[in-house]
Order: C-alpha cells, then structure tokens, then sequence
C-alpha cells in the first residue's frame, strides 16, 4: 500500500488552489456565452445557476469551492509562522466557504433570468436568497482581505512585486465590488452592465488565488527536488 507524504499531500493541496479558482473562471465565461437567453454582460454569474443546465453552474461553484478551502488548509501549513501565516489561509478559506454557500443556496429567478421572468428583482426573497447573498459577501470578502494580509508577508520575504499585484489585486476587486452595489433609491448603479463589473473582481480576485498556489508549489517541487 503506498504511503502518500504529507510533502507531497500538501502539493496536491496547492496544486488544488491553482485548478479550483481558473475551474471557476473558465466555467462562467463559457456557461456565459452559451446559455440561452443569458447575457454575461448584464446579469451575474449567480444566474447561471437557475434553468436548464443550472446544475452545471451549481456543481462548479461547490467544486471549486472545495478546491479553494484544501488549499487553504495546504496554505496554511506552507506558510507555518510570520505575517500572513494565519489570516492568508483563513481568508483564502472564506472564499472557499462562500463559494460552497453560494452553490448550495441559488439566487431566485430575476431580471428576465431565465427566459420567461419578469424583468427587475422580484421583491418576496426567500431565506435561500439571503444566504446566496451571505455566501457572496464571504467569497467576495476573502478575496479582498487575502491580499491585504499576504501583503506583509511578501514584503518581509523581499518580494515587493508580489507585494504590488496583491494590493492592486485587492484594490481592482473592492472597486468593481462596490460598484455592484446599489445607490440610495435601491437600483444598481451599473444595471446593464452589473455581469461585466462582477466578473473583472472575480477574475482579478480569482488568478491572484492561482497565482500564489502556483508559487508556493514551485517552491515545494524545488524543495522536493534537492
């Protein structure tokens, strides 16, 4: 019987954390092009959950969430002591979590989503559509904080190029998230382009979560080969 290593468990765990996030990316930009009656542009990735090929949708957002919240975990033990050590593997972990929450609680039908509602937000939301809506600010939440918190931890490492993609990282994602939020009467300020603004933070939050999995498990693989 063989004996998997926990060097070689925690590869497998970073190697998670570059498959789950770009997973999730390719997934929505596909989803998003194909579907029937859905347009990327105007309606969020949440959509792509509800009608026929939902379950698609619904399957990556649990996978990937999966996926995200193993590498956290591998993260965690890569990282061991010093800045970030604890708050970059939790938050990473928060989008994880989010991701699973999201997947399991579907946004209600909306905005003429699927083909055949009635167009704008319908106003009796079910207790699911509230935890979507949890599940998203957690994910989204994550992918503002994690950056921010291996910040310090690249800049003590010298690696003050890592440092500048995660602060920009964290601020691309906060501005496009803000700017899916509403305004004082309730409608969102970007309304036809609220799919568009949505996917740039995911994007942008998701291929810095790649990106640093793939760092540390060239580091490990280096290790592994001395």
């Amino acid at each position: 019987m063989t004996t998997v290593s926990r060097g070689d468990q925690r590869r497998m765990g970073l190697g998670a954390g570059v498959v789950g996030p770009l997973l999730f990316i390719v997934v929505f930009l596909i989803e998003g092009t194909i579907r029937p009656g859905y347009d990327p542009i105007r309606l969020q990735v949440s959509y792509l959950s509800l009608g026929e090929g939902g379950w698609v949708q619904v399957l990556t957002f649990l996978v990937s969430g999966a996926l995200i919240i193993w590498f956290a975990a591998s993260l965690r033990g890569e990282l061991s002591t010093g800045p970030g050590a604890i708050a970059g593997p939790i938050l990473v972990g928060f989008v994880g979590v989010g991701l699973l929450i999201a997947g399991v609680f579907s946004t209600p039908p909306a905005f003429g989503y699927p083909p055949g509602t009635p167009d704008g937000f319908p106003s009796d939301l079910p207790a699911s559509a509230y935890l979507h809506v949890t599940g998203a600010l957690v994910a989204f939440g994550g992918l503002i904080l994690a950056p921010v918190a291996m910040t310090r931890r690249f800049l003590r490492d010298g690696s003050t190029g890592w440092a500048t993609y995660s602060v920009l990282t964290a601020l691309v994602v906060l501005v496009f998230q803000l700017a899916e939020t509403t305004d004082a009467s309730g409608r969102p300020m970007f309304t036809d382009l609220l799919g568009l603004v949505q996917r740039v933070a995911l994007c942008a939050g998701l291929v810095w979560q790649s990106a640093i999995a793939a760092r540390y498990l060239r580091r490990q693989e280096t290790v592994a080969d001395a």
